[in-house]
């Protein structure tokens, strides 16, 4: 007689009358989505720019840190950016 397999289905039944004791679902409607609330967690944000694009913010990024002295990244520029775009 041949072993059955460890991933044979078999070993998962159970009786019907385990099964009529079982509900699959909760009865209860599900909770509404609400909208985060503004100034929640941060939320990340991936964009892809093209080679020239690119190439232009990482001149902008240089620049600005040659005349203040610190050090500025692409995300503060983009974020900053956004913030003016949106009027915020």
């Amino acid at each position: 007689m041949s072993k059955k397999p460890e991933g044979d289905l078999g070993s998962m039944a159970i009786s019907k009358a385990r099964a009529a004791e079982t509900v699959p679902f909760s009865t209860a409607p599900p909770a509404p989505r609400v909208p985060p609330a503004p100034g929640g967690s941060p939320k990340s944000l991936t964009v892809k720019l093209d080679g020239e694009l690119y190439a232009a913010l990482r001149a902008y990024c240089y620049e600005q840190e040659r005349a203040s002295g610190s050090r500025l990244t692409h995300q503060q520029v983009m974020v900053e950016a956004l913030k003016k775009l949106l009027g915020r």
